[in-house]
C-alpha cells in the first residue's frame, strides 16, 4: 500500500471519529486561506444587496386616480362639403378643491360641450373652457363643485433619468375609470420646436417615458412615486419597431396652468422678432459675417424690439449671457421670462459685436 493511499485512509477515519462537521471541515481543509490581495468569501448569513425592487405602485395610484378624469368633446367636424357632429375622448387632472381641471387643448380644442366623468362618481359634469393655450397644447376647464379630490404639482427638477413615473389616463377611451402604466424617465432634454411634430405647438420642456402612453391618456397625469404631477401626458412619436411617449413637465405646465385660471390666457415674454438659425448657406445668401446664431429676420413695428437697437441681418449670439446657435434655443430661454423682465442681447451687426438691452414685452395672443 502506498503511503498516499494509506494517509488518506487514516485521514477519513479521523474526520469520522471525531465528529467534525465533514462539509465545513472538508471545505475549510481544502480552500485555501486569502492572502491579502484577495477578499475573503461572504459569511453565508449575510444576504446579498438587492437593487431595483419596485414597492407595489397601488397606494399611489389609489391617491392620484379619484383626479384624474374623463373627458368627452362633443365638436363639429367641417369638410369641404358637410358639417357633421363628432366626439373625441381625453383625459385631464383635477388640480383644485373648486373642479379647475388641466388638460391638453387638442383634446377640447373645437368643443361645442365638453362632459366630464370622475371615478367613482356617478356625476357626469359640464365643463366650461376657462382658458386655452394652443402654443403650448395645455388648456384649462371647469366643472361645477367644491370638494373634488385633486392632485398636487411636484417639481420636476428633482427628477433623474432612469426615475420610476406613473401614467395614468382613460387610455383609448375604455370605461371603467383610468388606465395605469408604470415606466422610467428616459430622457429630461427633448425640445420640439414649433411645428416639428405638427400643429401650431411648441414643446421646449418634455419629458420622455417609456410608460405606455395611448390615445385617450392626453391630459392625463405622469406622476413620480410620491403621486405627485410631474408632467401631462400629451403626445408620442412611433416607429415600425417602437414608440416614446412625451409628457410637457410642469416647470412649463404650472405656470401655463396659473395663468389660464388667473387671466384666461398665457402672459409669455415677447421679443417682436422672427428668427432663423443661421447656417453656412444662410451666412453667404445674405454676406453675414457669423456662420451660427440666430438672424433677426424681421422686426414687428409695435414690438420691444422696434424701440432697442436692433435691425434686420442682426445674429444673436448670446441671451442674457446664456449661448444660442439655433432659433428654438432662444425662444425656449425667452420664454423663461415674464413681461416687463430686461433682458440682453449679444449680437453681431457686421463686423460689429454689441451688447443690447431690451425690456420684454407681452406676447399678442395672435402671435
Amino acid at each position: 500500500m502506498s503511503k498516499f493511499l494509506f494517509f488518506s485512509i487514516s485521514l477519513v477515519l479521523f474526520l469520522l471519529l471525531t465528529g467534525c462537521n465533514s462539509a465545513n471541515t472538508a471545505e475549510n481543509l481544502l480552500t485555501p486561506t486569502p492572502t491579502s490581495n484577495q477578499s475573503a468569501t461572504p459569511s453565508p448569513t449575510t444576504p446579498p444587496p438587492v437593487y431595483g425592487i419596485l414597492p407595489s405602485i397601488a397606494d399611489i395610484v389609489e391617491k392620484v386616480r379619484p383626479a384624474v378624469v374623463y373627458i368627452s368633446v362633443e365638436y363639429i367636424e367641417q369638410t369641404f362639403f358637410f358639417r357633421t357632429e363628432s366626439t373625441k375622448t381625453g383625459s385631464g387632472v383635477i388640480l383644485s378643491p373648486d373642479g379647475y381641471i388641466l388638460t391638453n387643448n387638442h383634446v377640447i380644442e373645437s368643443a361645442e360641450q365638453i362632459e366630464v366623468v370622475i371615478p367613482d362618481d356617478e356625476n357626469t359634469y359640464t365643463a366650461e373652457i376657462i382658458g386655452a393655450d394652443p402654443i403650448s397644447d395645455l388648456a384649462v376647464i371647469k366643472i361645477e363643485g367644491d370638494d373634488f379630490s385633486h392632485a398636487q404639482f411636484g417639481d420636476p427638477s428633482r427628477l433623474r433619468v432612469g426615475d420610476w413615473v406613473i401614467a395614468l389616463g382613460n387610455a383609448l377611451g375604455l370605461e371603467g375609470g383610468p388606465s395605469v402604466t408604470l415606466g422610467i424617465i428616459s430622457n429630461l432634454e427633448r425640445s420640439f420646436p414649433q411645428g416639428e411634430i405638427g400643429g401650431s405647438s411648441a414643446f421646449y420642456d418634455v419629458i420622455q417615458t417609456d410608460a405606455d402612453i395611448n390615445q385617450g391618456n392626453s391630459g392625463g397625469p405622469l406622476v413620480d412615486l410620491d403621486g405627485n404631477v410631474v408632467g401631462i401626458n400629451t403626445f408620442v412619436i412611433s416607429s415600425s419597431v417602437e414608440t416614446a411617449g412625451f409628457a410637457i413637465s410642469t416647470n412649463t405646465a404650472k405656470r401655463i396652468y396659473s395663468d389660464l385660471v388667473e387671466f384666461g390666457r398665457v402672459h409669455r415674454a415677447y421679443l417682436g422678432v422672427w428668427l432663423r438659425t443661421v447656417t453656412p448657406a444662410l451666412a453667404s445668401e445674405l454676406e453675414l459675417s457669423r456662420n451660427r446664431g440666430v438672424l433677426v429676420a424681421l422686426i414687428s413695428e409695435t414690438g420691444p424690439a422696434a424701440e432697442a437697437d436692433i435691425e434686420v441681418n442682426d445674429v444673436i449670439v448670446e441671451f442674457n449671457g446664456e449661448e444660442v446657435d439655433e432659433a428654438y434655443e432662444l425662444t425656449e430661454l425667452l420664454w423663461q421670462y415674464d413681461p416687463g423682465d430686461t433682458v440682453t442681447l449679444t449680437i453681431w451687426r457686421g463686423n460689429d459685436k454689441r451688447t443690447v438691452s431690451i425690456t420684454l414685452g407681452d406676447r399678442p395672443e395672435e402671435s
